[in-house]
């Protein structure tokens, strides 16, 4: 696949739900409809793989920031991307000659593609985390060693903010600017050059998602070689009431959300899995059956994944697991993703043997 156009958006986008479990229709919607003008109008993006990106110089990754639900209530201008770049560019005093996502999910996947169409630039065949995760640092970007800032922040609204920031700092800066424009941004960051981009990116995640989405039912997950913790009924919901947005420095922007899950089979066992927006701990009857970085997700009978707040008793559900990239798989990897959720500590032959 050396190219996108407007067939492979199509698969693009439905590959694309995988991974993500919260997903805001109409933002998604809006998100397609936008990749599908660019591409017709402006023809097929190319698709570069890591291999191709050692010659490049600049790279710059693209992501939405802030609420999904605010996309769709305060539609884009269009040209929130390239003034992205652009203010990025004229930061660093060079121009870009790629574009990657953060990641491949939902509205972000179709944001890389948008990007990439609208500044006439080649798209990575990758993305800085291989699943989602909340927080702008929790890439395996920020494992490498590349920082976020500088970076440029565009909103609907007309503001274009550039941001210099200690790397630590930028979640904390960004989320309450975000919120005064209107609850959500086009993010131009973690800038590198090629070489750097291609020893650190999750390879081959647009591909995959594209390929995916050409998938029906629970195969569409094959690709990714999941596995099932359990297959049953969610019997009990628990949410923490009056959690403030961001409790200190670090913190997942949502509130900690638990969903008990009674096996329909076999041992009969309750699986209890811990949320922010996404589910970052499992556990089988008090122990530890999977953890981010790893992805878990609840799938519904045809294979979609079910948001965890829109999860219900008595809801039939498969608890499933996707195994993360490599670079996640350090003890740096773990620390990074779990910023904010779980701080239980694993066992290394416990984690081995799932």
């Amino acid at each position: 696949m050396n190219e996108l156009g407007l067939d492979a958006l199509e698969s693009l986008a439905e590959g694309s739900r995988i991974l993500a479990s919260g997903i805001e229709e109409s933002a998604f919607h809006v998100a397609l409809d936008w990749a599908r003008a660019e591409l017709a109008q402006r023809g097929p993006v190319r698709l570069l793989a890591p291999q191709d990106l050692d010659g490049l110089g600049l790279c710059v990754t693209i992501t939405f920031m802030g609420s999904s639900a605010a996309v769709a209530e305060q539609l884009p201008t269009g040209d929130e991307p390239l003034r992205a770049i652009r203010a990025l560019e004229r930061m660093l005093g060079r121009r870009a000659e790629a574009v990657v996502g953060l990641n491949t999910a939902a509205e972000n996947a179709l944001l890389s593609v948008v990007t990439a169409a609208t500044c006439g630039l080649p798209l990575a065949d990758g993305d800085g985390c291989g699943r989602v995760l909340p927080l702008l640092e929790q890439t395996v970007f920020t494992l490498g060693g590349v920082s976020a800032a500088p970076l440029a922040v565009t909103t609907a609204s007309g503001d274009d903010v550039a941001v210099e920031s200690a790397r630590d700092r930028v979640e904390d800066l960004l989320r309450p600017m975000i919120l005064a424009a209107g609850g959500w941004a086009v993010v131009a960051g973690y800038a590198m050059d090629g070489p750097t981009l291609a020893r650190h990116i999750v390879p081959n995640t647009v591909s995959r998602a594209a390929a995916a989405g050409m998938l029906s039912g629970p195969r569409r997950h094959a690709p990714w070689q999941p596995k099932r913790l359990c297959r049953g009924t969610i019997s009990a919901l628990e949410h923490a009431d009056d959690v403030p947005r961001r409790p200190a420095s670090g913190s997942l922007p949502s509130r900690p959300t638990s969903v008990v899950v009674t096996e329909d089979e076999g041992l009969r066992r309750r699986f209890r899995l811990e949320a922010h927006n996404e589910v970052l701990l499992a556990l089988a009857d008090g122990a530890i059956a999977a953890a981010a970085p790893d992805q878990i997700l609840m799938l519904t009978g045809d294979g979609h994944v079910m948001d965890v707040d829109r999860a219900a008793v008595g809801a039939r559900v498969d608890v499933v697991v996707l195994r993360a990239a490599p670079a996640w798989q350090t003890p740096e990897g773990h620390a990074l993703a779990r910023t904010g959720g779980p701080t239980t500590a694993l066992d290394p032959a416990q984690e081995e043997s799932w």
